[in-house]
């Protein structure tokens, strides 16, 4: 629906919070939320509000309130906390900023409220916030009341050390003899004990930035907690290092589900941030002297505006539309090997063929309980976001354009420009190519003559509008390779004997399963079965049935999910 409302706002001053007001605030029950300190957006007397109907989406809310609100911890420096000048301050209020500076057109229209790791996803639930920028981590547990982007930290449990006992402890294998502090009521000991194969010294203590103080004092060797802490605790005590991470858990924004706009904004605003450097920046300010996260990177420069936000949106019930069926309806090409194609027989095949068949099995018991539809990738994208399919297969690239169409999983392969030559002939880079004739895909022509001129390497490079037409080259020894992305590469390889697909890599393209619009359900399902078969092995073993390099590391989501994945006992219950 166009209904767009755009609404002129002034700003007006509040008290800055004393510390006795602070401390009042941290301890109110979590259905009270503290108003941050910083000056909050207000309606002219002139503005008129125009109502909303139940269900309106967080977009719309946000346009008819004209400011953002944004969830944040005021206690852990440096996602968020209270500054001297009784501000709120951190890398949740800066990117808060900068997501109104992005949506709005002032970094000042949005407005901070405390939330705690503990009742942020009931905060996104009432509506009460619009999204969560602070040290929470994504879990398999919150993943069934939220949704997340990708992650923007790394948390996990590490070591704060004295930095000059840096290079003696190194990592966690330096402990032994030594004392470690804990918080007595977080899970840091029980979490080093796993990974310890030796006994260490443990000192408790009631508050973090005790544990630090001992520390700084000498009176522990090492202080074990999250990462996130240890940040702060870095800040504390300015001469130790964060040193050793034991475990990992991806921390992201949050925001609500069902809402495939408003999820398209923020992920596809996340991608421009890390474009633009924006998210480096900010980073480095506050996570100093640690390197940004590395961010899984959709090709594209689309970028939806918040003004286009709909008022309400409909979201499908996949899960109960399979189940009611007792199979899943799977979109895929006939052409596109090794992902998924039609075998000599007419039956389909392929990595993702067999993905979801697996699948099936887990969720209804039989791992043959799927249609498959053959269709061009344009139709399946065409089928799955209007519910005549529950996915689209078929080595479907992860783009900012598909991310506005249609939802994705997690990244099942990871595609990219590569280098396609006979078997045992010496190339390995770009540099082994020095001087020779290349036949290159348009699709990869821009990237591989930007590289060859970085790294000032020569190539004869043949331009082709196709693989097939680039394959011929190579065939006809006209050509010594040829360079094009790995996805539309394999297939010929695979039916070409003694040509092969190399390792290397020019870049990465992220490849995944299309799934329904805004059904955050059903993409729970597909993601967090994903992470089952990659823990048990299964995922991994089908992986290497099929390709000969290394697989994709999948997110760490620490727990478990919050719902059964088995959709039905038996197929067709």
């Amino acid at each position: 629906m166009g209904f767009v409302h755009r609404f002129r706002f002034v700003l007006f001053l509040i008290l800055a919070l004393t510390p006795v007001i602070l401390a009042a605030c941290i301890g109110k029950s979590d259905e009270e939320l503290t108003p941050s300190p910083y000056p909050v957006p207000s309606f002219s007397p002139s503005s008129t509000l125009t109502p909303l109907p139940d269900g309106a989406t967080t977009g719309a809310r946000i346009l008819a309130r004209g400011f953002l609100r944004v969830g944040i911890r005021y206690d852990l420096e440096p996602f968020g906390y209270i500054s001297e000048d009784g501000e709120v301050a951190g890398f949740g209020v800066d990117m808060g900023r900068e997501l109104a500076r992005r949506w709005l057109g002032d970094p000042l229209a949005v407005q901070f409220r405390q939330v705690r790791t503990d009742t942020a996803v009931q905060h996104l639930q009432n509506g009460e916030v619009d999204i969560v920028i602070t040290a929470l981590i994504h879990t398999q547990e919150r993943e069934n009341g939220v949704d997340f982007s990708l992650p923007y930290f790394m948390d996990g449990h590490a070591l704060l050390v004295r930095a000059a006992d840096a290079p003696l402890i190194g990592d966690i294998t330096g402990l032994q003899g030594r004392r470690v502090g804990v918080v007595i009521w977080e899970n840091a000991r029980e979490a080093l004990e796993v990974v310890l194969p030796f006994t260490v010294t443990f000192q408790t203590y009631d508050r973090f930035d005790a544990a630090v103080m001992a520390l700084k004092q000498g009176d522990v060797d090492a202080v074990a907690e999250l990462r996130s802490r240890l940040c702060w605790g870095r800040r504390l005590f300015p001469e130790s290092l964060i040193i050793g991470q034991y475990t990992s858990a991806p921390v992201a924004f949050a925001f609500p589900e069902n809402d495939p706009f408003f999820a398209d904004l923020v992920n596809l605003t996340f991608q421009e941030l890390v474009a633009d450097g924006t998210y480096a920046t900010l980073y480095t300010r506050w996570f100093s002297p640690d390197f940004p996260l590395p961010v899984e990177r959709w090709e594209g420069t689309e970028l939806p505006s918040l003004a286009d936000t709909p008022v309400v949106t409909n979201v499908p019930d996949t899960i109960s539309a399979i189940k009611a069926r007792g199979k899943l309806i799977v979109a895929m090409p006939a052409d596109r090997s090794p992902f998924a194609y039609l075998d000599t027989s007419g039956t389909p095949a392929g990595y993702e063929v067999n993905l979801v068949q697996r699948m099936a099995g887990r969720w209804l018991g039989d791992s043959m309980a799927v249609e498959f539809i053959t269709t061009t990738l344009e139709n399946g994208r065409e089928m799955v976001r209007t519910g005549q399919a529950d996915m689209l297969i078929g080595g479907l690239h992860h783009t900012r354009a598909a991310e506005l169409e249609i939802d994705f999983s997690l990244t099942t392969y990871w595609a990219g420009d590569s280098i396609m030559a006979w078997a045992g002939t010496p190339i390995t880079t770009l540099q082994s190519l020095e001087g020779q004739p290349v036949a290159v895909v348009e699709s990869s022509l821009g990237a591989v003559q930007q590289t060859a001129r970085e790294m000032n390497v020569q190539l004869t490079i043949i331009p082709q509008l196709s693989v097939s037409s680039a394959l011929a080259l190579l065939e006809g020894g006209y050509a010594i390779a040829v360079i094009g992305d790995r996805s539309d590469l394999l297939g010929p390889a695979y039916a070409t004997p003694g040509i092969g697909v190399f390792p290397w890599h020019l870049n990465y393209r992220p490849l995944a399963l299309g799934l329904p619009p805004g059904d955050s359900a059903f993409r729970d399902l597909v993601n967090l079965t994903l992470l089952a078969m990659k823990v048990s092995g299964e995922l991994d073993g089908l992986y290497y049935t099929w390709f000969d390099d290394p697989p994709p590391a999948l997110e760490s989501w620490p727990g478990s999910p919050a719902r059964p994945l088995r959709l039905m006992d038996t197929a067709g219950q």
